[in-house]
């Protein structure tokens, strides 16, 4: 990667580009709608698991504060090549899972819900064509991108928000915290917390960051603002659909928005659409992106070399998934899977790379201060 200012990652366009990752969870599937207690309580569960978020994220931000390059590159040097070739390995395939995940859900829908003739693989193919290009164009061109189309979803995504208002009925919110104990919304705001896979897209952008110092002020700022974010919608959607029925419909927050009228008019859940498609666009080419860096990182090899075979992966694997089981519908085992996951990639892995380091701390102190005194 060139050195050069206009090569690196501004401020502004890394956290729209980690706050869209976790907010188009949130308008495409909205997982917390059925996490614990599953009932009027949800928008406090995710205000609640905020601290629990940075609690799980402290590893990782240390390394990271510590080190200033992505974990991979971080484990070599603590762990050693060999363990830190395995964890780079480990994390190509957390990517790809996730990037997998997420094409199945995005080519769900449109088959379900707007594209319902078009068969599974032309939809896949345009999808898998269309990242592998952006992708190619590195990670700069795609950061513009979002620097452009972000803003104007998070802008339609307030319009949409207060064009339905009429529809609202905020008293299914009260008595606030009746049905819910305190153990429940623990629970729930835990599981939330281990959804917020965002930090590690904060780990793989510090190469490319313009100023490194600013890693922890990027996270704090895009776990809030997307914080905002997801329960605005989630009390938005529950406002208008009410509590049970958000939960059993699998796409809440487009149900949401083919409620909106004004007068005669309708189609606002066009609007929605079009901001659906660009937002979900930029979240997998980000994912294919990470998936080809780690293992490039792996191999030693140019990512662009791995984009092409990354994407014919994933289309047969959305292929098959689609052909074989609904995808948002599912919560058992899948999503079980997807959180153990999470636990391990956000909290068992670096926890175990920082008490490594701890041991040795002397010897790689020296080694990785020599090592940026020739960079």
């Amino acid at each position: 990667m060139s050195s050069n200012k206009q090569d690196k990652l501004y401020y502004h366009q890394s956290l729209l580009f980690i706050i869209i990752f976790k907010i188009m969870m949130a308008l495409t599937y909205m997982p917390s709608l059925n996490i614990p207690p599953a009932n009027q309580d949800v928008w406090i569960v995710n205000l609640v698991s905020i601290p629990y978020t940075i609690a799980l994220a402290l590893p990782l931000l240390y390394l990271s504060n510590k080190f200033k390059q992505c974990l991979i590159d971080t484990s070599e040097i603590i762990m050693g090549k060999f363990i830190g070739k395995i964890i780079g390995i480990y994390y190509s395939l957390f990517f790809l899972t996730h990037l997998v995940f997420f094409s199945s859900i995005f080519v769900e829908i449109l088959n379900s819900s707007l594209y319902d003739e078009t068969p599974t693989i032309v939809n896949v193919l345009i999808l898998m064509v269309t990242c592998a290009y952006i992708v190619n164009k590195g990670i700069m061109n795609l950061a513009r991108l979002g620097e452009i189309v972000i803003p104007f979803i998070i802008i339609l995504f307030f319009i949409l928000a207060l064009l339905g208002f009429k529809n609202y009925n905020f008293q299914i919110f009260l008595p606030i915290l009746k049905d819910s104990k305190l153990a429940d919304i623990n629970k729930g705001a835990i599981i939330s917390s281990l959804r917020y896979i965002d930090i590690l897209i904060i780990t793989m952008l510090i190469p490319y960051l313009e100023d490194k110092k600013v890693i922890n002020k990027l996270f704090l700022k895009a776990l809030i603002y997307s914080m905002i974010i997801v329960v605005i919608s989630v009390v938005v959607v529950q406002a208008t659909l009410g509590i049970e029925y958000a939960k059993r419909v699998n796409f809440p927050y487009y149900t949401f928005a083919r409620l909106i009228t004004i007068g005669d008019t309708q189609g606002f859940d066009l609007l929605y659409v079009v901001s659906w498609i660009i937002g979900n666009i930029i979240k997998i080419s980000g994912y294919m992106y990470f998936t080809t860096i780690a293992l490039s990182k792996v191999t030693n090899k140019n990512n662009k070399y791995f984009i092409i075979p990354v994407a014919i992966v994933t289309l047969i694997a959305v292929v098959w998934i689609k052909d074989t089981r609904p995808v948002i519908a599912v919560t058992d085992p899948f999503r079980q899977f997807m959180n153990l996951l999470s636990v391990i990639s956000i909290l068992i892995i670096p926890t175990m790379i920082l008490i490594v380091y701890f041991f040795r701390r002397k010897s790689i102190n020296k080694a990785n201060d020599l090592h940026n005194k020739q960079s």
